[in-house]
């Protein structure tokens, strides 16, 4: 059965390569001759000199029987270079304050039109845009979108086809109905845009539309998926003089009120009263130096989330990722941005987090511990010249926190976070009309620390990072290469710490080219990536990379990184079509091979992975992958122990959806992965369901089941007499979890949503074990097996069996239940100015030892007294 699935996973790629045969036949070097070549289309605008359009979506304004009015879109998705099913018209004016736009979406068949009505910055249904390349360095766009229902979407383009739906910006868009089109108004001002301060303006222009029913997407100018990235193709936007200079001021306070209930305990002097009373204000601010350059400001911003972080249960030992949700530190992220191998030199979330420290209490003790850290004030000052010179520059200062410790009556307050500064500064440098693009970070974190309890930190940590593209032949080929460092000063319990931590491990007893050190007061390291590789032109896409990282690298004072001590060497290629092939509207394939080694040139693990994505003429999808690593040398497993062998790794996936653009469509992701030896078996099902009964309203629901077996998962060290035993044991997890979504758009201002997700896991160890020879050949030589005794709530191990207790750990089994849910009803009663009402509600249960089963786990959630939170929030946008 194992060896039929591989089978089948290879299917696609067999069926692909047959296809590409069929597919050779049309001619792509013309497309790209016609990319390379054409010279841009250019649309003409002119300044407004009548009444400025009444933004009520109807095309009737007497502006709109000016100017020149531009069609003749080409199709892009699927059928790239065709004509499109339907005709779209544009017309853009503009005066001294605003862009205006216009948009006519013909349909043959006007009743089929899709108008689903959705959030703010979600794809849904019929939908026109149009994106402003403002710089003209073809670099990063700014797109407005608005669907037929009247939803408004905005994000930042860049290149290849990223896009990021962050980014908000204040703008007026309408939709309205005509016998056979769609209609759309936007009045865009020119505060939310960057541009250079020339009397006479030449901006990038992009302006697509969508048609649902057919999934297609058409645009104005001729893009092409071939091409080296969707702004290098862009047309241009000519006719805009004589701006005057740019005065943007925009403030936006809020103010918030709190209440917190919880299960009363009437010992506890600070949750006596079961509820919690508080209230914040607040104030962001954006003032514009110049056209393009802006300084954005922020006193106390505000933690208040639309959606909590996921459940998760985390067994290893490596930090989990959340995404940002705070609107000061979305705006504009893309310029601070510095990806280096799946990790970020600047990581938002460790400014304001939760306090580092928690003290132990005596049992007549009660605490009051803080959420998170105050922020006092944040300045971020970003742009670009009229030169290409990008500018980032972010400075933040967090407050020092206490926890409150009562004590029989007597209240003593206890430092948890010292007073902290994170400074971040960005920029990059354009040459050669973009075609080389050079780059640099500097990142600092300086804690003022003073209490003893706190030396376990560190005190100052500094990372840079160096980074140049290069592209040549038109291109077609790129070098992108990156080079990082990091310098982290602290005490020797800090640096002691940092060496001891999971990124690097220094305490490991077969590692020869680091040493661990407890008296240092410092620790550096460096890192570097550099990736060569075709981007551009034709249907192929390949490149070889070298990725390396230093043992004493590391980025989590302000960054985000899980692994140093690392060399990668990695070859990946990538094959795609542009036009529906047979049964096909597209489809993709990619095969990637990686080879691991540590930073003693010692070999750690070998990967190979192929995927392919599918979507069929129906509009069905279908994306599959199947990967193989190596006997792997692993040098984490043991958390400070030698490395040692595992076996290796089958992985598979699938995933399948149904036309996402009827009422009821479905979704199905599956994994599959299982190790060698019978060591481990990892699989999970997770079926999802999205209706849509009427226009306004959408219902979604998903259910996720996996299990996992793994028998060498990590309990503990131990010690007998002056030697170390790391224990692992067989865990049986079993997580169930289910995700319910309503999404009640009345109107495209105002909305109710709620969000619900009941989650247990439980674990369950067996046939513990103690490493004896971690890597040795044969699998059943890498460790002896125990007979531990449980007494009580420990585990109590002799070694001889002869009644003399060597080592205890503690029972390791888990019963972990949670339910977190969101009810919000949200109002933006002006642009850009918001009122909430949110109730959120979060239970949650860890025992350990756990005795339950899943489906006990489940059903518990109804008995865990729950915390709620009660918030109303109200923030106004004022320009000046």
């Amino acid at each position: 059965m194992k060896n039929d699935t591989k089978i089948i996973c290879l299917i696609p790629l067999l069926l692909a390569f047959f296809l590409q045969e069929t597919y050779s036949q049309v001619n792509v070097n013309d497309t790209i001759k016609k990319l390379t070549q054409r010279p841009p289309r250019v649309y003409h605008t002119n300044r407004l000199f009548t009444e400025k359009p009444v933004i009520d979506g109807k095309l009737s304004d007497a502006c709109w029987k000016t100017g020149e009015w531009s069609g003749d879109y080409t199709q892009w998705l699927p059928n790239e270079g065709a004509r499109p099913s339907q005709p779209t018209q544009l017309k853009i004016l503009y005066d001294d304050k605003n862009i205006y736009v216009a948009i006519r979406a013909f349909d043959s068949i006007p009743q089929k039109i899709i108008r689903k009505a959705g959030r703010r910055d979600e794809f849904l249904g019929d939908m026109a845009g149009i994106c402003f390349d403002s710089y003209h360095d073809h670099r990063t766009g700014f797109e407005f979108d608005v669907s037929a229902a009247g939803q408004k979407t905005d994000l930042l383009i860049t290149n290849p086809m990223n896009a990021d739906l962050n980014w908000n910006a204040v703008w007026y868009a309408k939709t309205a109905f005509e016998d056979s089109a769609w209609t759309a108004e936007f009045e865009i001002p020119l505060s939310q845009l960057r541009y250079s301060k020339d009397s006479v303006q030449v901006w990038g222009l992009h302006a697509w539309r969508w048609i649902d029913r057919f999934q297609q997407e058409s645009d104005w100018e001729l893009q092409s998926s071939t091409g080296p990235g969707m702004l290098y193709l862009f047309g241009e936007l000519h006719g805009i003089n004589g701006l005057p200079k740019s005065r943007r001021i925009e403030i936006m306070p809020y103010m918030l009120g709190k209440l917190k209930t919880f299960k009363g305990d009437p010992n506890n002097p600070f949750e006596n009263k079961g509820r919690r009373w508080s209230g914040n204000i607040g104030l962001d601010a954006k003032i514009g130096l110049t056209s393009n350059l802006t300084v954005d400001l922020t006193t106390n911003p505000d933690f208040g989330q639309v959606e909590a972080d996921p459940s998760v249960m985390n067994l290893t030992a490596f930090e989990t990722f959340y995404d940002e949700k705070r609107p000061f530190f979305l705006e504009g992220k893309n310029i601070f941005n510095f990806d280096f191998d799946n990790s970020n030199l600047f990581y938002s979330r460790r400014i304001g987090h939760t306090p580092s420290f928690y003290p132990s209490i005596n049992e007549h003790e009660f605490m009051n511990y803080p959420d998170n850290t105050t922020i006092l004030g944040s300045a971020k000052l970003s742009g670009k010249t009229a030169k290409g010179l990008s500018l980032g520059i972010l400075e933040s200062l967090t407050s020092t926190e206490y926890a409150k410790v009562d004590s029989m009556g007597k209240r003593k307050s206890i430092s948890v976070e010292p007073l902290t500064n994170y400074s971040i500064a960005r920029v990059q440098q354009d040459f050669k009309q973009g075609n080389t693009v050079l780059g640099g970070i500097i990142t600092s974190t300086n804690r003022f620390i003073n209490a003893p309890q706190l030396k376990f930190m560190n005190r100052n940590a500094y990372t840079g990072g160096i980074d140049l593209l290069h592209q040549w032949h038109d291109k077609e080929y790129y070098l992108d290469a990156k080079l990082v460092a990091s310098n982290i000063v602290g005490s020797h319990e800090a640096m002691t710490n940092l060496q001891q931590s999971s990124a690097r491990y220094y305490q490991r007893p077969d590692i020869h080219y680091a040493q661990f050190d407890t008296a240092i007061s410092r620790l550096s390291g460096y890192g570097g990536d550099i990736r060569i590789g075709k981007g551009s032109k034709g249907l192929w896409r390949y490149s070889t990379e070298l990725i390396w990282r230093s043992p004493g690298l590391d980025f989590n004072d302000i960054g985000f990184m899980q692994m140093a001590d690392i060399i990668k060497q990695r070859n990946s290629v990538y094959y795609f079509i542009n036009k529906p092939v047979s049964i096909f509207r597209t489809f993709n394939i990619s095969l990637s091979e990686t080879n691991n080694w540590d930073f003693g040139l010692r070999y750690l693990s070998s990967n190979t992975n192929l995927s392919a994505y599918f979507e069929l003429v129906n509009k069905w999808a279908i994306n599959t992958s199947v990967s193989y690593t190596s006997q792997s040398l692993d040098t984490r497993i043991l958390r400070g122990g030698s490395a040692m062998l595992i076996p290796s790794v089958w992985y598979q996936s699938l995933y399948v959806r149904t036309d996402p653009s009827k009422k009821l469509s479905c979704e199905l992701n599956a994994e599959l992965s299982t190790s060698g030896c019978g060591s481990a078996q990892y699989y999970s099902f997770q079926p999802g369901i999205k209706y849509t009964p009427i226009n306004t309203l959408k219902l979604s629901t998903s259910f996720n089941y996996s299990g996992n077996r793994n028998d060498l998962q990590f309990i503990t060290t131990a010690n007998n007499s002056s030697e170390q035993r790391y224990i692992l044991g067989k865990i049986n997890q079993q997580t169930l979890g289910t995700t319910f979504r309503v999404d009640y758009n009345i109107t495209p201002e105002l909305s109710i949503q709620y969000y619900g997700s009941p989650f247990a896991t439980i674990g369950n160890y067996s046939e513990f074990k103690r490493i004896t020879n971690s890597k040795a050949n044969n699998y059943p030589d890498r460790f002896s097996g125990l007979i531990p005794k449980l007494n009580g709530n420990t585990y109590e191990v002799s070694e001889n069996n002869n009644g003399i207790v060597n080592y205890n750990f503690w029972n390791p089994d888990f019963d972990f239940s949670q339910f977190r849910s969101n009810l919000v009803f949200r109002w933006e009663y002006r642009p850009g100015s918001q009122f909430y009402l949110v109730w959120s509600q979060e239970r949650t249960d860890f025992v350990q030892p756990g005795t339950k089963g899943l489906l006990d786990g489940m059903s518990v959630i109804r008995n865990i007294s729950p915390k709620n939170i009660f918030l109303i929030k109200f923030n106004r946008w004022f320009s000046i």
